[in-house]
């Protein structure tokens, strides 16, 4: 069969059941939309582990490379997997695998979806994080070393309370100007793509994280001057936390480092109500697949009672129908979502209603497969 091959990973706890009503979606809008693709479905994650002491098996890069896309419902479960196993798991293993270097959040609120802030009104937010998702504090290196070891001596040095401790730990972040360039890179073309103000904001904290938080500075300004006809700024991490609660609407897109990003988009995922709101795509250059996350966990507690909210997965499947150039059934399943979410009539417990993940799957389903045959 010709058409899309999509890798599916369901992951743990809620991720079957989430990822579940987007193949109902999918399938009901493939026809009407004119849409061919399969899917393969990899039961990877802490289940995995549990089975056979790894997250996915040693070949698992090599397998997801023969396919057009990875769409990853969640990973991990504590009550049968440390934290540390989900988080070294498949999510960062394909990441890096795959160099899928920019993370991508779109930050649009849903009417009728909780929303936290008294002001501005949820339609003046829309905006988009691109996160470095490839370098920084996340390459892993480092380690637990005694005050003594030569290794740390310079470290040790520093401060006179670090000679005093029974151990010392570097976390060391990498920073490098070719990693910088092409996610700022990123952020622009995305800003190209806007219609009305185009405007790139950094995020940085270059006056306590000297060296490779300049060198982020640096090519960002090498960047932005390529691109005048975008505007351009930056904002300390912190004072940029301030503007996403306070003025969220003065922002475009927004690109940060991976450790700064990460926290951001959980940040930004506030103003959609929450994590069960929040979509995202790992892109790289296009060599390899890229990846479609939701970006809530896997909600161990909540897991097999059918009330776990699909709006993130869905969203993100709106992300890859995108990807793939299937625009108008991008469309149909995105103003689906909204009309469904708006009308009140199908909400899960997390907004306030009584409606179960499948209930809300079949409402978009319908009203997607509705709004494509009206087109």
């Amino acid at each position: 069969m010709s058409g899309y091959r999509i890798a599916v990973i369901d992951g743990d706890g809620i991720g079957p059941e989430v990822v579940g009503e987007v193949l109902r979606v999918l399938e009901a809008i493939a026809e009407p939309a004119g849409i061919e693709y399969e899917t393969t479905l990899f039961p990877w994650g802490c289940r995995y582990y549990v089975e056979h002491g790894q997250t996915m098996p040693a070949d698992g890069i090599e397998t997801l490379s023969r396919f057009d896309a990875i769409f990853l419902g969640s990973v991990g479960d504590p009550r049968i997997a440390p934290e540390e196993v989900a988080g070294v798991g498949p999510v960062l293993a394909i990441r890096f695998g795959f160099d899928q270097y920019a993370n991508i959040r779109p930050v649009r609120p849903l009417p009728g979806a909780p929303y936290p802030l008294a002001r501005p009104e949820p339609d003046a937010i829309d905006f988009t994080v691109v996160r470095e998702a490839t370098e920084g504090i996340y390459v892993g290196l480092g380690g637990r070393f005694s005050p003594h070891d030569p290794a740390v001596a310079e470290a040790v040095a520093a401060r006179p309370i670090f000679g005093q401790s029974t151990e010392i730990a570097l976390q060391t972040g990498v920073y490098s100007e070719a990693g910088c360039r092409r996610v700022i890179e990123r952020a622009f073309l995305l800003a190209e793509q806007r219609d009305g103000r185009r405007l790139v904001t950094s995020s940085t904290k270059a006056n306590a994280m000297k060296h490779g938080m300049s060198l982020w500075n640096d090519v960002f300004a090498d960047v932005a001057s390529q691109h005048p006809d975008i505007e351009s700024e930056w904002n300390n991490v912190d004072a940029l936390s301030m503007r996403f609660v306070l003025k969220p609407e003065t922002l475009d897109v927004v690109v940060a480092p991976n450790l700064f990003g990460d926290i951001l988009t959980d940040l930004s995922a506030a103003l959609l109500g929450g994590l069960g709101f929040a979509p995202s795509a790992n892109l790289g250059d296009g060599q390899w697949p890229p990846m479609f996350e939701p970006c809530h966990g896997s909600a161990p507690d909540i897991a097999g009672k059918g009330v776990a909210n699909p709006t993130a997965s869905l969203l993100t499947l709106v992300m890859m129908l995108e990807y793939f150039g299937e625009h108008a059934a991008a469309r149909a399943v995105d103003g689906a979502i909204r009309q469904v979410i708006a009308s009140g009539q199908v909400r899960t417990p997390d907004m306030g209603g009584s409606s179960s993940t499948e209930e809300m799957g079949r409402a978009v389903a319908e009203a997607a497969v509705r709004a494509l045959e009206a087109s």
